[in-house]
C-alpha cells in the first residue's frame, strides 16, 4: 500500500544538504597547476630486490622461529633428496616449506608494527599479533601433514607396503 507524501511517519525526516555549484574556472586552474608525474618513491627492480632481501635478513636475524622452520625445512630437503623423491612431491614440499615461511615472514611484519605502534601487549595489538601467530601454526599444521605423507608414500614404495 502506497503512503502519500503528506502523511506523517514514524521515520526521521531526510535533510536535504545544498551541493555547492561546480566552479570550472577553480577546475582548470588546478589541472594546469599540477602536471601529471610518476610518484617521485617509485623504486626500481633493483631497489625492490635489495629491500626484500634485507627483509629477508631482518627476518632471520630477528626471530628465532623464522631460522627454526628454515632449518626443518632444509632438514626435510635433505631427506627428500636422500629418498629420490618424485617431481609431484618436490613440488609439493616446496610449497608447503614456502607457505611456513611466507606466514612466518607475515607474523614477524605484524609483530615488527605492533612493538612500533606501542605496546604490544594491549589488546588489539596483543590480539594481531595471536592471529598472525594462528596463521603460523595453520600452515605449520599444513605443512607436516604434506610433508609425512610425501615421505610416507616414498618409505610404503622402498620397503613394498604398497
Amino acid at each position: 500500500m502506497a503512503r502519500k507524501l503528506t502523511e506523517s511517519t514514524s521515520e526521521p525526516s531526510r535533510r536535504y544538504y545544498d551541493v555547492p555549484e561546480m566552479d570550472e574556472q577553480k577546475l582548470e586552474e588546478l589541472e594546469a597547476t599540477i602536471p601529471w608525474a610518476p610518484r617521485p618513491d617509485r623504486r626500481g627492480s633493483r631497489e625492490k630486490l635489495a629491500a626484500g632481501l634485507r627483509g629477508l635478513k631482518y627476518a632471520i636475524r630477528g626471530d628465532s622461529s623464522f631460522f627454526a622452520h628454515a632449518y626443518r625445512g632444509t632438514l626435510i630437503a635433505l631427506t627428500a633428496a636422500l629418498l629420490s623423491v618424485d617431481p609431484l612431491g618436490w613440488c609439493l614440499l616446496l610449497i608447503s616449506g614456502s607457505l611456513v615461511l611466507l606466514s612466518e615472514l607475515t607474523h614477524s611484519a605484524v609483530d615488527t608494527l605492533a612493538r612500533a605502534a606501542g605496546d604490544p601487549e594491549a589488546p588489539p595489538l596483543k590480539m594481531a599479533r595471536e592471529i598472525a601467530a594462528a596463521g603460523v601454526l595453520v600452515a605449520a599444521f599444513t605443512s607436516g601433514t604434506l610433508t609425512v605423507t610425501v615421505l610416507l608414500v616414498k618409505f610404503g614404495v622402498l620397503f613394498g607396503w604398497w
